[in-house]
């Protein structure tokens, strides 16, 4: 018995990470090519990081929610970066996006060992993409700029735009987005639909596995 449930509890997050892992790699390739126009990237307001950085936390959260494990978060992690070090590989891009997509697993991973939230749709939920999007944005634009040659203004600069601006408007799409999902399920509980179908195709094993290889697809094609 012990056996068949550790067996169930590695699959469950093995194809917990090839759903939420491929769905974020979709997300970056598709909507990151747009927000990484110069006709839209010019607005914070749909900036890449305000954008994309809370749809991967909330993902990396609902991978976290269903599987239980923080290690989960780490392969996401891997799986995203993966993904991304074979269209750079392929195509001679810089790695840099593929450390970025550890870092913001890694400080996920941080925030979810320090507050341990029960429930992502709750405040302990909200707390978490908090810390984690705080946190990420500082290391990553500490990593970014170069601190030696840089001036002190120049650096207090780039930390008030990312750590605080950004991180700011990300922070407010993350609740609106919370706010959204928990009225939408409470809507649902309330008309007493019925969504059992709809996750028993979302979380089988060969959508999951679909969603992978859509998100390697879409991330070699729209490099």
């Amino acid at each position: 018995m012990k056996n068949n449930t550790r067996k169930e509890n590695i699959l469950n997050i093995i194809f917990s990470v090839l759903l939420f892992g491929g769905l974020w790699g979709v997300v970056e390739a598709t909507l990151g090519s747009v927000l990484h126009l110069p006709i839209v990237h010019r607005t914070m307001f749909l900036s890449s990081t305000t954008i994309l950085v809370p749809i991967a936390l909330g993902l990396m959260g609902a991978c976290y929610k269903r599987t239980g494990s923080y290690r989960s978060v780490l392969y996401m992690g891997f799986l995203a970066a993966s993904m991304k070090a074979l269209a750079c590989l392929i195509f001679k891009m810089s790695f840099n996006p593929c450390f970025y997509i550890l870092i913001e697993a890694t400080m996920m991973i941080g925030a979810v060992l320090v507050i341990r939230p029960k429930k992502i749709i709750s405040f302990a939920g909200l707390a978490t993409m908090i810390l984690a999007s705080t946190t990420y944005l500082a290391a990553s634009t500490f990593l970014r700029i170069n601190v030696v040659n840089s001036f002190a203004s120049q650096i207090m600069d780039n930390f008030v735009k990312y750590v605080f601006t950004y991180n700011c408007i990300a922070i407010l799409y993350t609740f609106a987005g919370g706010a959204l999902i928990y009225g939408v399920l409470k809507l649902a509980e309330a008309r007493a639909w019925s969504v059992d179908k709809i996750k028993k195709v979302i979380y089988h094993p060969a959508f999951a596995s679909s969603m992978a290889v859509a998100a390697l697809a879409v991330t070699l094609i729209l490099h």
